[in-house]
């Protein structure tokens, strides 16, 4: 019987309580585990903007990082992978990690994993040719020479300073000093392999020096195939994590448990032979598992489904605070949602009780900013929150009033003056500026989604008292995403959609420098391309700071030093919530609603099903 081991972290600990999780049950070689999904659009590989469904994928199927997160949501070394680590700071602050592997680890096709797959994994994800290929990697950034190489013509003589291969089983990265101090050091060193054998030409070797470490003339050649449909992206028929990619065919990922895979963080290893995970009704997934057709669903959130699930006899159920919000997601470089007025505006006019009621029936909070309720600050912020943010609770005369004070202040002659009392239900009495473009929203939500049809159904009726002409279309996931995460590719006349309903889960290093600093503009890394930088701040800054700027501070908080993080991190909430970029909807418990027979799904806001899967069993 193998027990995880307590974490020490005494504001983890303090947010949610300790799970004791216990591995047992003999071998399941002849069982299948059986987990409905939403639409899953098969990027299974990382720097392609993948939904939250893929990446159950990849994280079943990669593993073997330098760090890895615990339970509690603690970074710790992976002492599966890691033989030996040792640091070392250089007299201009360049601190740099030297890691021994263990000797033992295997790819899922016998071939050995070597310290040559982690250095590749990072100068792939660094390089030129990855970016042509269309993926956007912040992996490695934060190590010496990053920039120089990224910006070089990786098929000649350039290197990267700061990784270098130092054997068979031995590599170093070195973080540079200006990108230190940061609040989560160790993630800046967490590397994962790549399979250099199936990702580079045949013969392809790491050249490594003291300047730094290369792939030579022709070793990223295979990366744009590797990018495209049916390559590795989509097919990753060779991995590290404890099960191999079998197919992805008509909506159905199937995959077979590796017998090569040594074990996760705490050496446990899976007992359950086959997964298979499919696209089911959304409206239907409960009842799915009360039947007895699929063994899992996760991360429920309507009340009708969590009660339904605990009223029978087949289930069980597992519940946790959420480590994310819900949203509505508004783009910030084209249309009228530019201006934070207009998304202020459409914050007013979410009746965001009303969603919540009728998805979470009383299982979840509204949120005013950008946090979810598993946070550590948020449980350390719950009485600053309430008095220093801006709830936008709902009200016409509030987004009328901001509105007033936007360009869309006339009516379809673009000189007389919006009159308020005019737009009234089925009025069809609209603003427009004074070009004469009417203000118009368009909504993309998904089809079968209840927070689509709530919101809907209010935004026609109350979009109409404040002159806003609004539509809303479904579409499945896959549309929506491409439409939020690469809208800033399209021509002008193709970007149709200004607010999305979407939900995202935090990581346990939360650093929004990833999504909102204009570094990231032009990648889908900043899907809303928000601009707000001491250059060109989004609104007003009335003596505070830019999301530039915050961002850049809390990541440079010293480790441990959480009253210096907690300060910074409700100084970058008080500013995100004036910009609102997204209108925060709510955050929640999520129910894991499973066959009564199946063991160990102990889910916790920081290790979902995929992570646990070396502890779940069938009675």
């Amino acid at each position: 019987m193998k027990k995880f081991v307590k974490s020490a972290l005494t504001l983890i600990i303090a947010l949610t309580t300790v799970l004791v999780l216990v591995a047992c049950g003999g071998e399941s070689d002849d069982q299948t585990l059986v987990v409905g999904s939403p639409e899953i659009s098969g990027n299974f590989y990382a720097g392609f903007g993948n939904s939250a469904y893929d990446v159950w994928v990849r994280d079943l199927i990669f593993g073997y990082s330098t760090y890895s997160t615990t339970e509690l949501g603690e970074i710790v070394l992976n002492e599966t992978v890691v033989d030996t680590v040792t640091t070392s700071v250089a007299t201009n602050g360049d601190k740099t990690y030297t890691f021994v592997i263990h000797d033992d680890l295997l790819w899922s096709d016998d071939e050995p994993i070597m310290a040559d797959d982690f250095v590749f994994s990072l100068l792939m994800a660094a390089s030129k040719e990855w970016v042509a290929a269309g993926a956007s990697s912040s992996a490695g950034d934060s190590l010496v020479g990053y920039s120089e190489y990224r910006a070089g013509d990786t098929s000649a003589d350039v290197r990267f300073q700061g990784v270098k291969l130092l054997g068979d089983y031995s590599f170093s990265v070195t973080i540079s000093g200006e990108e230190l101090p940061y609040f989560y050091e160790t993630s800046y060193a967490s590397v994962g392999p790549a399979p250099m054998h199936v990702l580079a030409p045949e013969g392809t070797e790491i050249d490594s020096n003291n300047d730094g470490a290369k792939v030579g003339a022709g070793g990223f050649a295979l990366l744009a195939d590797a990018a495209k449909i049916g390559g590795f992206r989509y097919n990753p028929t060779v991995g590290s994590g404890p099960y191999k990619f079998v197919s992805f065919i008509n909506q159905v990922v199937t995959l077979e448990r590796n017998d090569n895979f040594k074990g996760n963080v705490y050496g446990d290893t899976p007992t359950i032979k086959n997964i298979i995970i499919r696209r089911v009704n959304q409206t239907l997934d409960v009842d799915l598992v009360i039947s007895g057709e699929i063994d899992l669903v996760t991360g429920v959130i309507e009340g009708s489904k969590i009660q339904a699930a605990e009223a029978s006899a087949t289930t069980s159920t597992n519940y946790y605070s959420r480590n994310g919000y819900g949203l509505l997601a508004m783009q910030a470089h084209f249309g009228p949602t530019q201006d934070y007025k207009v998304r202020q505006a459409i914050a007013y006019l979410t009746d965001r009780q009303y969603v919540t009621d009728v998805v979470l029936d009383g299982y979840g909070s509204i949120v005013f900013s950008e946090y979810g309720l598993a946070q550590w600050m948020y449980v350390q912020s719950e009485d600053w929150v309430d008095a220093n943010l801006n709830k936008y609770s709902f009200s016409v005369t509030e987004a009328n009033a901001v509105l007033d004070t936007t360009e869309w202040v006339f009516e379809s002659d673009g000189t007389t003056a919006f009159d308020v009392t005019k737009a009234v239900a089925n009025s069809e009495y609209y603003r427009y500026n004074s070009d004469g473009e009417v203000l118009q929203i368009r909504h993309l939500g998904t089809e079968n989604n209840e927070v689509t049809t709530s919101l809907a159904a209010k935004f026609e009726i109350n979009m109409q008292l404040v002159g806003i002409m609004y539509d809303v279309t479904e579409s499945d996931f896959a549309f929506l995403l491409d439409h939020y995460y690469y809208a800033y590719e399209l021509d002008e006349e193709d970007k149709l959609f200004h607010i999305f309903n979407l939900a995202t889960n935090f990581s346990v290093a939360y650093d929004p420098y990833y999504s909102w600093h204009t570094d990231f503009l032009g990648t889908w890394m900043n899907g809303h391309q928000l601009v707000d930088s001491p250059e060109n701040p989004a609104a007003p800054l009335n003596g505070g700071k830019t999301l530039d700027e915050l961002t850049t501070e809390l990541r440079t908080v010293e480790p441990g030093n959480t009253a210096e993080y907690l300060t910074l991190w409700r100084e970058y909430q008080v500013r995100w919530n004036t910009l609102i970029p997204n209108v925060p909807l709510y955050s929640n418990q999520y129910y894991d609603v499973f066959n009564s027979n199946l063991k160990g799904v102990e889910t916790t806001p920081f290790w979902n099903w995929a992570a646990l899967i070396n502890n779940m069993y069938f009675e």
